[in-house]
């Protein structure tokens, strides 16, 4: 981690050091001289691409089904320090940590979505080569609105996995009632997820560099301030 420190004096002609630099967007404007904010965004860009190759490490490892979602839950623990200043110093470590401590109440929330997005895949294929008329139509209809909802709760998951500590089915049950609460707000997670997965996969290398992180991250977004009503309402009540 690069460390930036500057002594300054305070009102009384003390010396007062800076505290150290964690290397984020929110540490820019205290990062004297252009070359000191272009090493910030540097390490924020290795940042996202260590945490986009640790959660396909993770995906793999948990044989895809079982492995996507403890991999995304954890990678948007770290995602979200980002955000918040504090980067991490250890992605290794704080990955593979969170991965194996959330690992069967990640999997058991994600993998029921990741099912039926596959099944709703094969379906639209199957109907695009043999579908006709009005039932095909209908069909087709219905698939797409049963993967778009599945999508939406795969894109919750991660986030509500990462800031509350619920008992899988507890959790499985607020992520699939989620996106039928808050209809804007899934519908902005799906653009976005889907809208930069369709950009990244025009250029191979940058989705495989930070094709999964950066839709993440963005969703994250959207998502918390859902949750930060919710949270809200429920200290209120």
């Amino acid at each position: 981690m690069a460390v930036v420190a500057e002594r300054r004096r305070d009102e009384q002609g003390k010396p007062k050091r800076l505290p150290p630099m964690e290397g984020t967007p929110a540490d820019v404007d205290e990062v004297p001289g252009w070359t000191g904010r272009i090493m910030v965004w540097l390490r924020v860009v290795a940042q996202f691409v260590g945490i986009q190759l640790l959660m396909a490490a993770g995906t793999v490892v948990g044989l895809g089904v079982a492995g996507l979602g403890p991999a995304t839950a954890s990678g948007a623990r770290l995602l979200r320090r980002i955000v918040d200043g504090d980067a991490s110093d250890a992605l290794w470590k704080d990955f593979w940590g969170g991965y194996r401590t959330d690992f069967r109440r990640a999997a058991t929330v994600t993998a029921p979505f990741i099912v039926v997005i596959g099944l709703a895949w094969y379906e639209m294929l199957v109907l695009l080569a043999y579908g006709e008329g009005a039932m095909a139509a209908v069909l087709t209809g219905a698939i797409l609105a049963l993967g778009g909802y599945a999508v939406a709760c795969l894109a919750y998951a991660p986030h509500v996995l990462r800031r509350y500590s619920d008992p899988p089915l507890q959790a499985l049950r607020f992520v699939a009632l989620a996106p039928l609460l808050s209809p804007l707000t899934a519908l902005g997670a799906i653009v976005t997820t889907v809208a930069l997965t369709i950009v990244f996969l025009n250029w191979v290398p940058l989705f495989i560099l930070m094709g999964i992180s950066v839709p993440l991250l963005l969703s994250g977004l959207i998502v918390d301030r859902w949750l930060d009503k919710i949270d809200a309402r429920g200290s209120a009540a």
